[in-house]
This record gives structure tokens, sequence and C-alpha cells, in this order.
């Protein structure tokens, strides 16, 4: 499913190709956003008048390339601790600031910062004072054609992003153990180089896949959901249910020692319950009670289809 995000990290120029060199993403454009001026030129902007933002807007597709990835791309490539301004680039047209598009970016938003913020603070640095708003009802002004890939035309140009910032912890996203901690061992890099992206990411970063567009969300084969990192059984198709959530819904497991579950406050004060499997550890989704969906345990176990291999009967 193709979505679209938008980030600003000081000159567009660097960010700009930063992005479009990265799998998954299908589409770059640099322009002006976040101001109240209508058509602004390159030159209005410059004067920080316009209140505008040099921008970046990302087209990519989210089952090649997660959304938490881009946001690391752009926490890593420029300084969010700098108040309106970025190296020699001064003014609110340079700010740190990133647009979502739908609430899944938004929690990635709330928890990555979080993560990210406490890398930061270990290493001495200030908070992040990034821009987040809702993109929606925004309007993206294309900028000025020579603007576009303009490193791809001026290979030698200004780039103020070619230097990377303090690393995104790359076990942040979750406190998955991988040695010792479960029946089955999974080897990481055997599992990276079986699975596309997406799925890994889900399975041992805790990422979440975007909503309707999952293979097995309305599905009705009758059949085994397994694991898809180690093959346990975690939930049968006579237990799944249509909740309207856009992601495959069970009332219950295959058993209670199918699955184990892990309080996940990656969006505090918010806490969830993460379904991770019991064999390997792999992050599955979550299960929420008390909805109110007409079923025998009043419960929606809300499950990434990029976790699931369904065996049919």
């Amino acid at each position: 499913m193709i979505e679209t995000a938008y980030f600003a990290t000081g000159c567009f120029w660097g960010a700009d190709r930063r992005f479009w060199q990265m799998p998954g993403v299908t589409e770059t454009a640099v322009g002006y956003m976040g101001g109240h001026a209508e058509s602004p030129t390159y030159e209005q902007v410059c004067t920080g008048s316009t209140g505008h933002a040099e921008m970046v807007k990302v087209v990519f597709d989210n089952q090649k390339i997660s959304y938490r990835r881009l946001l690391e791309e752009f926490l890593t490539m420029h300084d969010p601790t700098s108040l309106n301004r970025q190296g020699g680039d001064v003014g609110s047209q340079y700010r740190s600031a990133v647009y979502f598009t739908n609430d899944n970016q938004r929690e990635a938003i709330e928890s990555g910062f979080k993560l990210y913020g406490a890398a930061l603070a270990a290493a001495g640095n200030g908070p992040i004072v990034s821009e987040v708003l809702s993109a929606d009802g925004m309007t993206f002004w294309a900028a000025e054609e020579y603007h576009q890939r303009y490193l791809e035309k001026n290979p030698k140009g200004y780039d103020c992003h070619s230097q990377t910032g303090v690393p995104f912890p790359s076990d942040a996203w979750s406190d998955i153990k991988v040695s010792g901690a479960y029946p089955i061992e999974i080897n990481e890099e055997e599992l990276r180089a079986r699975l596309d992206q997406l799925s890994f990411e889900v399975l041992r970063r805790a990422e979440t896949e975007a909503p309707f567009v999952g293979e097995y969300t309305d599905t009705e084969t009758v059949g085994v959901y397994k694991c898809k990192a180690c093959g346990n059984e975690l939930f049968r198709s006579e237990n799944k249910f249509h909740s309207g959530c856009g992601w495959p819904s069970f009332y219950k497991p295959s058993s209670d020692d199918a699955v184990e579950l892990i309080e996940d406050r990656s969006l505090a004060p918010r806490i969830r319950t993460e379904v991770r499997c019991a064999k390997c550890g792999s992050h599955m989704g979550h299960v929420f009670e008390g909805e109110g969906y007409d079923v025998p345990t009043d419960q929606r176990w809300c499950i990434n289809s990029v976790s699931l291999v369904l065996e049919p009967k």
C-alpha cells in the first residue's frame, strides 16, 4: 500500500537524496509546507515570512519499507534538538518538522521520539524540538523544478545531511530477546535473508503493518495460523472474526501456552498488551478487551498478517 510522509530537516536538497536512495521509496519531491502563504517561491520562503518550512514529500510502499524506518532516517540525518537552525542555515524555514498522514504514523512518531530522545539524552544532547503536526488540511507547495533532485543534477552541491547523528538504537522498538530467552532461538541474519523487510521488522522490531492491506485481514480459509518466524501454531480459523479494525482478528489463541503477553509501554501513558510467539518471542500484535464485540471471550487479538502463515486444512 502506498503512503505519503512529510519531513523537514533544514535545507531540503540533502534530505531529498537520503530518502530517494532508500529501497521502498517510490517518489520524492521537495517543496514548502506548514505556513500561510499560497504558491510561495523559494525567494519568499527564504525570508522566513511565509511560515513555511523546506519540506521533503516521501511516497513509499509500506509493504517494502516501514514508516518507522523513514522516521529513523529523519531523526539521524539532522539535529532534531536544534530550534529553527541546521548548521549554517538559520530561520524558521529550516526548522525540524514531521507531518503525519495517518494514526499509525502519529503513533510511530510518539514512540520513536521517546526512544530516540532517550538515546540523545544518554549522549549528552538536549530534547527533541521537532514540530509534529497532522498534514490533514495542509497543502504541499512543490518547489521550483531546479530544486527537484538537486544533488542528482549537481553532485557536488551543498549537502548539510552528509553526516549521521546519534545512531537510532537498533533494538529500541522492541525488547525482544534473541538469545536464550525462548525455546526456539532465532538467528536474525538468517531470518532477515528469508523474509521481506516488513515481515522482519514486524516480527523482530515490533513494527505494525498498515491496516486493511494484510493478506489475512478478511480471508475465511479454514486452517491453522502459524508463526512466520518459527512455525509455532498460534491461532485457528474457527476463532477468527471480522472486527473491521483493518487487521486479522481472533477471539482467542490456539492455546494459552502458544502465546506470551507482554506489557507494552511504547505509547505511554497508554498501556497495551503485546502478543508474542511463546516459542521464539516474535511480535504478533496486541490483544484488547472490553470493546463490545459479539464474541465468546470479549477479546480482540489484533494480529499482523505478515507475522503469520496460514496452513489450510
